[in-house]
């Protein structure tokens, strides 16, 4: 039985919750039906009907049911519910299908033509399970999609985009002194420990881009699909809606950014179309809310890291291996983020006792500070942005790189 959980007021509330949620991957269906639409006996499916799930739309924190009010007051039930929009399976009523162009049009200019449709986000990420990326084999499960894993999806956006304002803090200086010694500048391009090359900036203001690595001469860090190809969650969100689902997202944040404005998401990302070439979302009717779209994101953001099975003198020696032969040069098996926008970090380890589905248990620690801000109103739940230390993420977020040898 799936319901949505009620206002949190307690950090033992909090704690079970969380744990709860993320304990629901081994019990939950991939892919859930409406229960409005579709009654059964078992009590299967989403309790809210999709016009329930949206609210009043994005509202504010002072607009009680709008996603801005959930996400900021009821982080964890914004969570819950961007989880269930993943699974949800959509209806041709709501608008899912057909994909782009229907199938017809140019599709060396426009891979999307080429996509398969499906009615749920959880029909390419995560069978057989539901969750974000905790598929099985795809060998073993024919049925499946091998789409990418979506484990600490917000975790690399926070860090791509964090080592994308070191290059350019770097580029600016770089053509500071260049302008100030009247003489061209070459600068290394480092963040977090990664080599992205360098940049030779002349008096003029003009960059010399030759000799960035794994970035492209934007130095904009794009972290998502192998390819590189996007920046931010809800840009990916907005895509795979509209390309897989066929369901169009007219999102206003990535309309404003994509003509050139500057947009703080709901999630905190910011999109500066000054800086950046946002992807435009589809035109025509709006099938999606915006609040949907804001729970996904925010879903996305707070998305659990992959854990850790077994650690054994096998495995211990495996990574020692892998360290002494310059494997870790590349693949950077711990990166820092400055400033961490989640509400809350998942960790989960390999625990036989406790894990009873798979050996795994997980917990959860909340990372928000709250204000009580308006008695009528339960408090906000700010994220702390304290530093946070990924470990195992084993990557330098480069892209470009693929089938060259060294």
């Amino acid at each position: 039985m799936i319901e949505e959980v009620p206002m949190l007021i307690s950090r033992v509330l909090v704690t079970a919750t969380l744990l709860a949620f993320t304990s629901l991957s081994e019990v939950a269906h991939a892919q859930l039906i409406d229960r409005t639409l579709a009654p059964n006996a078992a009590g299967e499916g989403i309790a809210k009907s999709l016009v329930d799930q949206a609210g009043v739309g994005r509202g504010s924190d002072t607009t009680p049911a709008s996603s801005i009010f959930i996400i900021d007051r009821d982080p964890f039930r914004a969570i819950r519910r961007g989880r269930q929009l993943f699974q949800r399976k959509f209806t041709r009523n709501q608008g899912q299908g057909p994909v782009t162009g229907d199938g017809a049009g140019d599709i060396n200019t426009n891979l999307a033509i080429g996509a398969g449709l499906v009615d749920s986000c959880a029909g390419c990420h995560g069978r057989p399970r539901g969750t974000a990326g905790a598929g099985g084999n795809v060998v073993t499960r024919p049925d499946s999609r091998d789409a990418p894993h979506l484990f600490g999806l917000g975790l690399k956006e926070m860090l791509a985009d964090e080592i994308t304002a070191d290059l350019r803090d770097i580029r600016r200086s770089a053509i500071k002194q260049a302008q100030r010694n009247q003489q061209s500048v070459t600068l290394s391009l480092e963040s977090k420990g990664i080599r992205y090359g360098s940049i030779t900036a002349r008096p003029n203001g003009s960059v010399d881009t030759s000799r960035v690595e794994g970035v492209d001469p934007d130095l904009r860090v794009r972290p998502f699909f192998l390819h590189g190809g996007t920046i931010s969650i809800r840009e990916f969100v907005v895509g795979a809606l509209n390309n897989e689902m066929g369901l169009r997202a007219v999102d206003p944040d990535l309309a404003a950014a994509s003509s050139g404005r500057t947009v703080t998401t709901p999630s905190g990302m910011v999109l500066d179309g000054k800086s950046d070439t946002i992807e435009a979302p589809p035109s025509g009717t709006n099938e999606i809310p915006t609040s949907v779209v804001d729970f996904l994101e925010f879903y996305l953001l707070n998305y659990f890291k992959a854990g850790t099975g077994e650690q054994t003198p096998v495995t211990s020696d495996g990574r020692g291996i892998f360290m002494d032969i310059g494997c870790a040069r590349c693949h950077k098996p711990d990166l820092q983020i400055n400033r961490d926008r989640r509400v809350a970090d998942v960790e989960t380890t390999f625990d036989p006792a406790r894990g009873i589905f798979n050996r795994l248990f997980a917990t959860a620690t909340p990372l928000f500070t709250a204000v009580n801000d308006r008695p009528e109103f339960p408090s906000l739940k700010r994220p702390a942005l304290k530093p946070f230390l990924v470990k195992n993420i084993f990557t330098d977020l480069k892209t470009g790189r693929f089938g060259h040898s060294s």
